[in-house]
């Protein structure tokens, strides 16, 4: 109540709420990802950059998932995404597009597209294990990533890639 005894007005928390409803909702769809599939633009194949596009070591993306090939040796990985907006700072204006593997779970490896704004180059970095087992989720990553032996498996890790025509 104010001094006069009418009721305070608390009008001006409903715009508050508002703003901050909308501030945490635009957070959310900016850290999410932009869609499921891999625009054409970035599938195909991809070898080093300094390798002919005959190479036996390569990655190929399609649209809902990444291979990893050296020779007969191949990893196939799912759940793909393309990270969306909230993954770069907000005033950023390149022209890099990244993908996540195994988006909803240890993510083994992350795709630059058109790394160091260089269009047409791609950069692919391999998750690596983490120290200790802390907590099921460390637990449950470790064991994944360990099993997996991507760097040992696939010389590919933060290795610059060239796309390879079709």
């Amino acid at each position: 109540m104010s001094q006069d005894n009418t009721p305070r007005s608390h009008t001006w928390r409903t715009p508050l709420r508002a703003v901050a409803a909308t501030v945490c909702i635009a957070g959310t769809f900016a850290a999410a990802p932009a869609r499921a599939g891999v625009p054409a633009e970035f599938q195909g194949a991809w070898v080093p950059a300094k390798a002919a596009c005959g190479s036996p070591l390569r990655m190929v993306v399609g649209a809902d998932r990444l291979t990893l090939e050296q020779g007969s040796d191949r990893q196939e990985l799912g759940r793909i995404e393309m990270a969306g907006p909230g993954y770069f700072p907000p005033d950023y204006r390149g022209v890099m597009a990244v993908l996540i593997t195994e988006f909803d779970a240890q993510q083994p490896v992350t795709v630059t597209f058109n790394a160091g704004e260089k269009k047409g180059t791609a950069l692919a970095e391999f998750s690596r294990s983490l120290p200790g087992n802390a907590t099921p989720q460390m637990a449950a990553y470790n064991t994944r990533i360990t099993a997996l032996k991507l760097a040992k498996r696939f010389a590919l890790d933060k290795v610059p890639l060239k796309k390879c025509a079709k």
